[in-house]
């Protein structure tokens, strides 16, 4: 569930704060046990598992963070190694939810905030990839509507840089055709198929 909150992070106004659902200690707990049990060595360091993996894991959950203020996304992780990270929300290219077997198990969710200038592109993995948000959804859908209204009002000035004013006749020309094919689409009509 997202809380509204009237914190403020730096000279920012939190907006909304993603919590953590408690299922995903379990899922994490179950996740690294199956991963040590398929492993030779893993067997072996089982039992030092189960003693310390919950409270690892307990620590880390609590150490989680997703506040969504008036211009960026930060989260916050990690107990040992912490990291922030500061996603501005027009740098956000897409944001998507992953559901796997153990995470569909468990009832959670991954949302991967994808974003322009992402460093780890062609590794599969995101620097922004929250497991376990609840209501990771409309989490998605308030990030993106406020990025799209961050966006959207940002105008065009008359000196701006040529690169600055192509990228926004660029974004100005894709909201138009987004809102004629969302129109097109609410009216029924599709585009006529091809004759064979």
């Amino acid at each position: 569930m997202m809380a509204e909150a009237e914190v403020y992070r730096g000279a920012q106004a939190v907006v909304a704060k993603g919590e953590f659902s408690p299922k995903l200690r379990i899922y994490m707990l179950a996740y690294w046990t199956l991963t040590l049990v398929c492993s030779v060595i893993g067997i072996v360091l089982l039992p030092i598992w189960l003693v310390v993996g919950p409270i690892w894991i307990r620590r880390y959950h609590a150490s989680l963070r997703c506040d969504l203020t008036e211009r960026n996304v930060v989260i916050s992780k990690g107990l040992v190694f912490r990291k922030e990270l500061t996603i501005p929300l027009d740098k956000i290219q897409d944001i998507s939810i992953r559901e796997g077997p153990l995470l569909t198990a468990f009832g959670l969710l991954q949302l991967r905030i994808e974003t322009a200038g992402q460093s780890n592109t062609g590794t599969g993995k995101s620097d922004a990839d929250l497991m376990g948000l609840i209501d990771a959804r409309a989490l998605r859908d308030r990030i993106l509507a406020a990025r799209d209204g961050l966006t959207a009002s940002v105008p065009l000035s008359a000196d701006a840089s040529p690169d600055r004013q192509l990228a926004i006749e660029i974004r100005d020309t894709l909201l138009r055709i987004e809102a004629a094919i969302t129109d097109q689409s609410l009216q029924g009509t599709g585009t006529p198929s091809s004759a064979m």
